[in-house]
């Protein structure tokens, strides 16, 4: 029956029937066969309508097809379909995809009549380009407002935890509902307040499973993965599912506590109700069987796998790097290679970070070289991070500083903070030095690990009057030196322990 009735549209003379085909494609999200029956319409000499640009607009922004775009925009122009509202209004979304902002904005200055939707599309477009304050200014020009404008407002702010601005809109609004109060924990969450964030969230009167995924984030961004697998048991007992969004952020967490039996729960839990097969939790699971010391499991998942795309090949080959098989890693880039697999940044990170700890000097600077020539993939940051460090460990301290100073960035406190690591380890006082200069004349004090870099690689080198006066520079500073910490599993409970912290050795002992 579908069939018949895909092909009487495919061979119908009005432009109603091929715009339910196309708009069903869209829904269906099968925006590539939405533009192939586009184009089959204009081949049979059918043409389109006010109705068939929006749907077809959308498509084309959600595929980024940037230049189709603009060649569409001049087909509407030419058949006279450029001034109506709602095709104005899908040329706004389509360039906000585009990221064109400023084609967006001539779109909307153009609208001869625009209605609450077109000056929302308006506000989406600068609030997802980070652009809030033209945001507001236009969010108060607005002639009348509907909840979803300010729903746009408190998301925006939301996005860079400035928690005030979006109370100050929350409380405007004269409407609030899930998607208000979800944002605004967002907003307390970026900004650190947990205790805010946590009381919004216990003071909703319904919750949806994104509610529950927000505080879930949240309490993984400000590293307490521990509220976070409690708040998980809790969630298991509300009226609302976890969806694999919620299973890959309790993963998550595992993986941060290194909670091996819990993640093994999560691993059950997550076959009972389905979401096992899900790309986003075999990839979660990769990752915290690896982080959790059990590469034996993490490659059982990966392998048994029927979906293996980029990011779940990523976190296998991340997990071998972590256990310091630097050559299995390598392997399983062939591997990929020859699945046809096209790697990313990430995957490039990984392996030099593979290299490095493996001491893999040629074949990690052989990857390095081959990104930009082979895959057409530009080095970023963390690329010439990576080389650094393994320039730095293998001893070739000048070339590594020499990678610091030729590339397109400016080198962080990380980096540096890297290679002054190897000098240290190579006691090599001629290139630290240097180091020490460009991380004295940079912003911002220096750490206590940096502090006791700089006076370890002077004492390593017999200069103890230096060594001395960087010790005494940390002091006058008030710099303290961090207490080292670990966590433990004990019974299924994450115990934190400080160096020189005894207060909590009768857990351990009472549990032996």
């Amino acid at each position: 029956m579908a069939l018949f009735s895909c092909c009487l549209f495919q061979t119908s003379p009005y432009p109603s029937s091929w715009n339910k085909v196309i708009k069903k494609q869209v829904l269906e999200e099968n925006h590539e066969r939405a533009i192939l029956t586009f184009n089959h319409m204009q081949a049979t000499g059918v043409s389109a309508d006010s109705f068939t640009y929006p749907v077809l607009l959308k498509a084309i922004g959600a595929l980024s097809l940037r230049d189709t775009g603009f060649a569409l925009h001049g087909h509407i122009i030419k058949t006279g379909f450029s001034g109506h509202a709602f095709v104005q209004t899908a040329l706004l979304g389509m360039y906000s995809s585009f990221r064109c902002i400023g084609h967006a904005c001539k779109a909307f200055e153009q609208m001869t009549v625009k209605d609450v939707v077109a000056w929302n599309s308006m506000l989406s477009a600068y609030v997802s380009h980070g652009e809030i304050d033209d945001a507001a200014i236009l969010f108060d020009l607005m002639p009348s407002k509907d909840l979803l404008s300010y729903n746009i407002m408190i998301s925006g702010y939301a996005s860079i935890g400035s928690v005030a601005c979006a109370r100050n809109v929350f409380d405007e609004s004269p409407v609030r509902d899930v998607v208000s109060r979800n944002s605004m924990i967002l907003a307390c969450g970026n900004a650190g307040d947990m205790r805010e964030a946590r009381k919004l969230f216990d003071e909703m009167p319904e919750r949806s499973v994104i509610t529950w995924n927000t505080m879930l984030v949240a309490y993984l961004n400000n590293e307490l993965p521990e509220d976070a697998v409690a708040l998980f048991e809790k969630m298991k007992f509300s009226d609302v599912k976890p969806d694999y969004l919620t299973l890959t952020h309790i993963l998550s967490a595992c993986a941060q506590l290194g909670s091996l039996d819990k993640g093994r729960e999560l691993h059950a839990y997550a076959q009972e109700c389905g979401l096992a097969l899900s790309p986003h939790v075999v990839t979660a699971l990769i990752d915290m069987y690896a982080k959790c010391g059990n590469i034996r499991s993490s490659l059982q998942v990966f392998y048994k796998s029927q979906v293996k795309d980029i990011f779940s090949w990523n976190a296998v080959i991340s997990g071998m790097a972590l256990h310091g098989n630097g050559l299995a890693a390598l392997k399983a880039f062939d591997d990929m290679r020859g699945n046809k697999m096209q790697p990313d940044d990430i995957t490039f990170v990984v392996l030099l970070s593979a290299c490095s700890h493996a001491g893999l000097l040629q074949e990690g600077c052989q990857l390095f070289n081959s990104m930009q020539r082979d895959f057409r993939i530009t080095p970023k940051l963390e690329h010439y991070g990576c080389m650094v460090d393994l320039l730095g460990r293998a001893g070739y301290l000048d070339d590594s500083f020499r990678i610091i100073e030729s590339m397109p960035f400016e080198p962080g406190k990380t980096i540096l903070g890297a290679l002054l690591g190897a000098c240290l380890v190579h006691r090599n006082l001629e290139t630290g030095g240097k180091v020490v200069k460009v991380l004295s004349n940079m912003e911002g004090d220096l750490s206590d690990g940096e502090y006791m870099m700089v006076a370890n690689l002077y004492a390593s080198c017999n200069r103890w009057e230096e060594a001395s006066k960087w010790r005494e520079m940390m002091n006058d500073t008030g710099v303290a030196k961090s207490a080292g910490r670990s966590v433990i599993e004990i019974q299924g409970r994450a115990c934190k322990f400080l160096a020189g912290d005894n207060s909590k050795m009768d857990i351990y002992f009472n549990h032996l």
